[in-house]
């Protein structure tokens, strides 16, 4: 790869379009400038007609746009936590009726490489909603608008409650991360009164323990999934902490987790050499090692060999 293919490609990284697994430098290329021509496509059309309907299921208008300003806000938290500032994806506020306890989304569509933020209408005015910020909202959602081209769902939802000030939302944010769990910690709560019903009215030796039970097993399994993902990345974390890496999060934001347990079975002394493999067979990790490994961003410890 060619020092000027790499600066573009490391520009590109801090914009929050990282690269994909085993992504080639070329392929990259290819889909961002597909994404920047869906982007452009839409921003004509909102400029012509004022109105757009996204995804054949909400209407946006360029009234209804959300500030650069608080997108700014946003982006400073994504920038100091994962080193990226994401400016591509429009943000709008949603007039029609939605749900009580409804604060905001990001949709897209990964094959159509498009996605808009969507913020409850209250936050026109006002900075929190219930328990929710909408600066935390965005950066929670740009998070996701980065990170989801991984397609890793194990840690996806951990490093977008990172960007929460509540250490609560922090450490149990990551329990659910698909639709499946939430239902499987709901249903059988909800079930539980029903069941007591039947005990109680019908059937006395009806079963009903086994729904006690679900109750508590199922929250037993998320928190123990939960906390056996955060162990794999703090063990990542301290590794590179002991190598004299300073953006720590930002190369944990971008790596899988069978990347970080290499990273956490790796002596200090050899973080250098493992990054210089791995850079040699994917370009992802060439944009990694240039922003986060080099000499001037990371600790005297770290030895990094530039086989550009």
């Amino acid at each position: 790869m060619s020092p000027e293919e790499l600066e573009k490609l490391v520009a590109l990284d801090a914009a929050g379009f990282i690269m994909t697994g085993s992504e080639s430098a070329e392929e990259f290329l290819q889909r961002i400038g597909d994404t920047e021509k869906v982007y452009a496509d839409f921003e004509v059309k909102l400029a012509e007609e004022g109105k757009v309907k996204v995804f054949d299921m909400f209407e946006v208008s360029a009234e209804e746009r959300i500030s650069p300003e608080l997108s700014g806000e946003a982006a400073e938290i994504t920038q100091k936590l994962y080193g990226f500032t994401v400016s591509h994806v429009p943000g709008f506020y949603l007039t029609r009726q939605i749900g009580i306890f409804w604060g905001g989304c990001l949709i897209g569509d990964p094959e159509e490489n498009f996605a808009v933020f969507l913020l409850r209408n209250v936050f026109r005015k006002k900075r929190k909603f219930l328990n929710y910020c909408r600066e935390e909202l965005l950066a929670h959602e740009l998070c996701h608008s980065v990170r989801h081209i991984l397609n890793e769902p194990l840690l996806e939802e951990y490093f977008a409650y990172q960007t929460s000030p509540s250490k609560l939302r922090r450490y149990l944010g990551n329990c659910f991360i698909s639709d499946k769990d939430a239902w499987g910690f709901l249903l059988p709560v909800m079930l539980l009164p029903l069941a007591e019903i039947v005990k109680a009215l019908w059937i006395h030796d009806f079963p009903s323990w086994i729904f006690w039970l679900a109750a508590w097993v199922y929250p037993l399994f998320l928190l123990w999934r939960n906390h056996c993902s955060r162990r794999v990345v703090n063990k990542a974390r301290k590794a590179l902490q002991k190598a004299g890496v300073k953006e720590v999060d930002a190369v944990l934001f971008r790596i899988l987790p069978g990347e970080m347990r290499e990273l956490s079975f790796c002596a200090p002394e050899d973080i250098g050499s493992l990054v210089d493999e791995k850079a040699a067979r994917y370009d992802r990790w060439q944009v990694i090692r240039e922003r986060f490994f080099k000499a001037e961003n990371a600790g005297n410890n770290m030895e990094v060999k530039d086989e550009n």
